[in-house]
């Protein structure tokens, strides 16, 4: 069981508290067995000038024995005994109070001891020495709370990779179409006699690079869309399998102009709560990337399904493919992820992404998987049904 910093402090000055007690107790024993009691008691009165022989014997006849000795029932004390008394209580009473303003210095110091240490490790980091860690051990609180930094740190320095990782993408990204216009430009400058024909295929070539680059600043838009205000959308009943029927028909000249096998099985519920912008934007994606990257003449399935308890509906869409390997599958969620297999300077761009950020947005789940024998990618999305 293990216990709050605020039950161990607790635990701690009941325990002091105690030790006290005990003390005091045993001083107070100390201070009547040996000031009190017996033969020292005796001579202190015998000493005392005030005291003749005749009270003596009286006080002996009033102090009758008990049990544990001679016990006096009634008691005189000289003033020398009586300034012992007070000098051995008070050194007491001092002594158990040293004792446990030390105890209670003891741990606070340790406490902080450890405070201070956590702030001049804090000082030291920064975005250049996110490496750096705290790595205190313990059970106590402050040891939990470093380590609960340290994972936060873990988490940032993730983060960081991921937005360098990011900018290098997008940087890449975008140089290269505009290292092709420029090129063609040059080109056609250093040209002297320029052809109608040579002027048309510069010009088609930079309006393909400019759609391209259109695409790459409209998804990243989308993208810093969904991350930041995706998650307030407004969510209405949504029929999944009307949304999918419209990319069909949208999809079907693609599909015919590469000869692919559509194989489509709906089962089961299809309304879901979302937002119907993102879901058409999420079919859309997944739909376009699975017709891109197959194989032509192969087979293309898409399923609609529910679970046991009819609490989810499930997307399948399956095709074949050479451009991903099994590697590949937990990293085709990242931005601009380069598979393994491509030896294309483009990779998956931004759709997938989107995607994971959409199914993210209706509390749901996305999954990739892939068959080595038959060459299939399957995209697996989980979505709340409306029960």
């Amino acid at each position: 069981m293990k216990l709050t910093f605020k039950s161990k402090i607790l635990i701690w000055f009941g325990v002091i508290i105690l030790i006290s007690f005990i003390l005091y107790g045993f001083l107070i024993f100390i201070v009547y067995r040996f000031n009190l009691m017996g033969e020292r008691y005796m001579v202190a009165l015998s000493e005392h000038p005030g005291i003749d022989n005749l009270m003596m014997d009286r006080l002996k006849e009033l102090n009758v024995s008990g049990p544990f000795g001679p016990m006096p029932q009634l008691t005189v004390l000289p003033p020398g005994l009586f300034i012992r008394i007070f000098f051995t209580i008070t050194g007491g009473v001092l002594a158990i109070i040293i004792i446990s303003v030390s105890g209670g210095f003891l741990v606070l110091r340790r406490m902080l001891d450890r405070i201070n240490f956590i702030t001049r490790n804090v000082k030291e980091i920064d975005e250049k020495r996110l490496h750096l860690r705290l790595n205190l051990k313990g059970k106590d609180a402050i040891s939990n709370m470093a380590k609960v930094f340290d994972d936060m740190l873990d988490k940032i320095e993730m983060s960081f990779k991921k937005q360098k990782q990011f900018i290098q993408n997008v940087s890449h990204e975008i140089n290269t179409p505009l290292t092709i216009i420029k090129t063609k430009i040059d080109v056609l400058k250093q040209k002297r006699d320029i052809a109608t024909k040579d002027y048309k295929e510069t010009i088609e070539l930079i309006n393909d690079e400019i759609m391209r680059l259109s695409r790459i600043t409209e998804e990243l838009l989308i993208l810093s869309n969904l991350e930041e205000n995706g998650s307030k959308a407004v969510f209405v009943p949504v029929n999944i399998k009307e949304i999918l029927d419209k990319m069909l028909k949208l999809f079907e000249n693609q599909i015919d102009s590469r000869e692919i096998v559509l194989r489509t099985i709906f089962n089961g519920k299809f309304e879901v709560p979302g937002n119907k912008i993102q879901l058409e934007q999420l079919l859309f994606n997944l739909m376009d990337n699975a017709i891109k990257y197959s194989i032509p003449g192969r087979e293309l399935t898409i399923s609609l399904s529910n679970d046991k308890k009819s609490k989810l509906l499930i997307f399948n869409i399956t095709n074949t493919s050479t451009i991903i390997k099994e590697k590949d599958l937990l990293n085709i969620f990242e931005r601009f992820y380069k598979t393994s297999a491509t030896t294309e300077s483009k990779g998956f761009g931004l759709g997938l992404s989107i995607s994971k950020k959409i199914v993210e947005n209706h509390n749901g789940e996305i999954k990739a998987d892939y068959n080595n024998i038959k060459k299939e990618v399957t995209l697996k999305v989980l979505l709340p049904l409306i029960i």
